[in-house]
């Protein structure tokens, strides 16, 4: 009985087993992708939710905290609204992006149509975008819009779609999406997403009002604290530039309920003492005490470098500009691992000098060193750049001015005063060259002294203008000797000149000229005008420096600099004379300081009153005095540039303003006519190729294209007349058109003209052409006389054939013996005859009342070519009673 008992429960169990089987298969037929039921939904929603689409959610959000951990927050700017990231960036994590893609794509693939479908898609638009990918995140963000089914999910993909146009640099499709999303009703995370991303769209177009407009409407629908922070911030950041310094206090105050990391805490509550009330005194002591108050506590120790910025930056902003310098030197000083808070150091200190003290020189040397440590993805990189670039073109100009006319004051002086002004100089350079030397061992010995007390704390060095490597030097300014020998080297080898207050003075001729005369008088009554260095006891430096200087200088090497030569005096002047024209464009197109332009061109005009950029120069002083309200002045150079250069290009403007326009529109009219006749002339079409030119030059006189439709006349008529006539016709065109860009050109083809003619006449001297089917030229020769030369034109002028009114009479030099007036040109031989029989009837030689040799003959346009270049009259005259009827 119990054998049948166990055979029983062994068969029920199979059954059971067997029922459990089929039970399973059919669920997992059930939950199959394509299946949509009750059970499938349920088990594909949350296989795909806490699976592969969780794993991929979590790959993004270590993407995003990659990117906000690696991007260095630049407090000194408004901090952008999302940290940016690049190519460089996106390859550490390249891996992430990858495995989200993969795991994304998964959950798609395997449990399609649940409800993390979209959410998947979004992922992959997202991976795609965090790799710069764009183009294929704008086709996934673009798709869950249009095939997604959950309103939450497509407003997301709209949000991403915004975001991604942005960095992608389509503003406008970034707009249009934003402008779609105003009449949708978005749940709490897509508005605020939606908010931050048009702060973002406004940031990146510069509209500071609609970006803090937005962030504002955010704040309140951020729940994370660390993000509601840095939000916070960046409001109070955007208020306290727009003036709105309450709001930003606010703001501020804002930050720290949140409890923000220390960093953030710290510029926060520097930026909070930038903008507090002040209405007492003592207010302004408070914040001092505050400032003070932080540079004490160590927490701060790699913020100090900050803290005087900030410090300098509340000084300035009170008007205490000395001791906001200060700061900013402290900040630099105290600056160690941070490049780019020293570089916005450098640049308010380079702003300074520049906007408020006008000391451009100093200023350049700032900005130098901002470049120097300034990382180029600064907001502001080429704004500074740019200027720093004004400032080197202008300081080289003035360096120029300053170095070349003291190298020719030196060049005016006797020998005798010339070597006492070396001698003394280099012993003056000796001195500051041992002080420097000692100045240097002695920084050397404090610097060990402070790596030894300092140990482990880092390098404290201070950056200096005398080393881009910044090896730690004393700073320039704080260091007698560097200023001396920077000054030394800025004005010039020789530039120990008398300080005035006004420079230019010394750019004069005439100062120049007094200064030679002064050393010329001090020298013939014994005195010296140069201050003579102090009498001191000979130290171990010089005695280690015996048999060379410490300076390095060397007198023979000096001497050899001075101009000795009018040449080398003439370079010298030819490099002031530029030097002042860029000097004077810099003042007025680049420092925009009017009075310093007109007078640095004012200079130049009397200086150089022949120099080349006489017109220009003479127009700009016509512009610049007209806005600085001098009318006198402005008309008297407007009046010479009337009187005396009506053609110039700077005349038609004063007389037209729309000149350049009108002339631009004209030459691109004319191009279009130069364009045909160049083809007409290529056809060999010369004479319709003429016409078409003269009449777009006639319809078209006045604009910048003109020149190049004279050349291509020239070349034209180069085909039907003598070479002679094209040459003439080139070198012309080098007078009237001296400035135009074809000058190289017809240049060249004046030298090949020239070769031509000189291997025509090499290859066939005094042996004449028997082609007489061409045009001819009448020729008359005659001993050179001075009123022959002016008598002979009038005299032949009536004897012109009435029907040919086109000739023309030349008169030539044909030799040092000889000179003949050529008439051109006859159709024929016969008809250059007929007029030579007239003439011959005529007997010129015995009208003109002169005693001397007469020859009247014709000749062809080839032959002449010959005979102009061998000058073989007798040679031709002979040839001329061989081939031509002679009565």
């Amino acid at each position: 009985m119990q054998t049948i008992r166990n055979l029983q429960v062994v068969e029920a169990l199979n059954k059971a087993s067997l029922l459990f089987l089929i039970i399973c298969a059919l669920a997992c037929s059930r939950c199959a992708p394509e299946r949509n039921n009750a059970f499938s939904n349920v088990y594909h929603n949350t296989s795909s939710h806490y699976n592969a689409y969780f794993i991929a959610n979590e790959d993004i959000k270590q993407i995003e905290e990659i990117i906000e951990e690696s991007y260095e927050w630049n407090y000194n700017l408004i901090l952008p609204v999302f940290a940016p990231f690049d190519s460089i960036l996106a390859q550490s994590y390249n891996e992430q992006i990858e495995h989200c893609i993969t795991k994304a794509s998964l959950a798609i693939q395997l449990h399609r149509g649940s409800n993390w479908e979209d959410n998947s898609y979004l992922l992959i638009g997202k991976a795609r975008f965090y790799s710069l990918d764009f183009v294929n995140a704008i086709e996934t963000f673009k798709y869950v819009n249009t095939k997604g089914l959950g309103d939450n999910e497509k407003h997301e993909a709209l949000v991403a779609l915004m975001r991604t146009f942005i960095e992608y640099e389509e503003i406008n499709n970034a707009i249009a999406v934003s402008d779609y999303l105003k009449r949708e009703n978005l749940n709490k995370k897509n508005l605020k997403n939606l908010y931050l991303t048009r702060g973002y769209l406004y940031q990146k177009t510069d509209d500071l009002n609609n970006m803090v407009k937005n962030l504002t409407q955010a704040v309140p629908l951020i729940t994370h604290g660390k993000e509601r922070a840095r939000i916070n911030f960046i409001i109070g950041q955007v208020y306290q530039s727009l003036g709105f310094e309450s709001e930003a206090y606010s703001y501020y105050k804002e930050t720290l309920k949140s409890n923000p990391e220390y960093e953030l805490a710290f510029y926060t509550k520097l930026n909070m003492a930038q903008v507090s009330r002040l209405t007492k005194n003592n207010d302004i002591k408070k914040v001092r005490k505050y400032f003070r108050k932080l540079l004490k506590d160590r927490k701060n120790e790699e913020y100090k470098d900050k803290i005087y910025y900030e410090m300098a930056q509340f000084e300035v902003r009170h008007y205490h500009l000395e001791l906001g310098m200060s700061y900013y030197n402290s900040s630099i000083r105290t600056s160690v691992n941070n490049n780019r808070q020293k570089a916005h150091s450098y640049w308010e200190l380079g702003k300074i000098y520049y906007d408020s003290l006008a000391e451009y020189e100093i200023a350049k040397l700032y900005y130098d060193s901002t470049m120097s440590v300034l990382p180029q993805d600064e907001v502001e990189y080429a704004a500074i750049a740019q200027r720093s670039e004004v400032l080197t073109n202008f300081v080289k100009q003035l360096d120029i001015i300053h170095t070349n006319d003291s190298l020719l004051h030196l060049a005016s002086l006797s020998t005798e005063a010339l070597n006492l002004y070396l001698d003394e100089y280099i012993a003056q350079e000796e001195q500051a060259a041992i002080l420097r030397q000692k100045a240097e061992e002695k920084r050397k010995k404090q610097q060990a002294s402070a790596k030894q007390f300092t140990g482990s704390f880092g390098n404290t060095e201070d950056h200096t203008f005398g080393s881009n490597n910044y090896d730690g030097s004393v700073w320039y300014f704080y260091n007698p000797s560097s200023v001396s020998r920077g000054k030394s080297e800025f004005v010039s080898v020789w530039g120990d000149r008398p300080l005035e207050d006004n420079w230019r003075r010394s750019l004069k001729p005439s100062n120049l000229t007094e200064e030679a005369k002064e050393g010329e008088a001090a020298l013939s009554d014994g005195r010296n005008t140069t201050p003579k260095p102090k009498e001191k006891p000979t130290t171990k430096d010089e005695e280690h420096s015996e048999g060379g200087t410490v300076s390095g200088l060397d007198k023979s090497t000096l001497m050899a600099t001075v101009p000795a030569t009018a040449e080398q005096q003439a370079a010298l002047l030819v490099e002031i004379e530029q030097a002042l024209y860029e000097l004077g464009n810099i003042y007025n197109f680049d420092l925009n300081e009017k009075n310093n332009s007109v007078e640095t061109f004012e200079i130049l005009l009397e200086r150089f009153p022949d120099t080349e950029h006489k017109y220009e120069v003479w127009y700009l002083l016509y512009l610049i005095l007209e806005d600085l309200q001098n009318m006198p002045q402005s008309e008297y150079y407007k009046n010479l540039l009337l009187n005396q250069a009506p053609e110039s290009i700077y005349a038609k403007l004063i007389l037209n303003p729309n000149y350049r326009a009108e002339s631009s529109m004209a030459s691109e009219k004319l191009k279009k006519v130069y364009a045909q006749a160049y083809q007409l002339y290529q056809d060999e079409n010369y004479p319709e190729a003429l016409t078409l030119l003269n009449d777009g030059l006639a319809e078209y006189p006045d604009n910048d294209f003109v020149d190049n439709v004279q050349l291509l006349k020239i070349l034209i008529h180069a085909e039907t007349e003598s070479a002679y006539t094209y040459e003439a016709a080139l070198k012309n065109f080098l007078k009237e058109y001296e400035d135009s860009e074809l000058v190289p050109h017809v240049e060249m083809l004046i030298k090949s003209s020239e070769q031509y003619q000189i291997n025509l006449v090499n290859s066939s001297r005094a042996q004449f052409i028997k082609k007489f089917n061409q045009p001819h030229f009448f020729v008359f020769v005659y001993e050179t006389d001075t009123e022959l030369a002016h008598t002979l034109p009038d005299y032949f002028k009536p004897l012109i054939p009435k029907n040919q009114p086109n000739m023309t009479i030349g008169n030539l030099l044909l030799d040092e013996k000889y000179s003949m007036i050529l008439i051109s040109e006859f159709s024929d031989k016969q008809s250059a005859l007929a007029f030579d029989d007239i003439v011959s009837e005529q007997k010129p030689s015995k009208k003109i009342n002169k005693s001397g040799k007469f020859y009247n003959f014709v000749i062809t346009k080839e032959n002449f070519n010959i005979f102009y270049q061998t000058k073989e009259l007798d040679t031709y005259l002979t040839f001329y009673r061989k081939n031509y009827p002679v009565k």
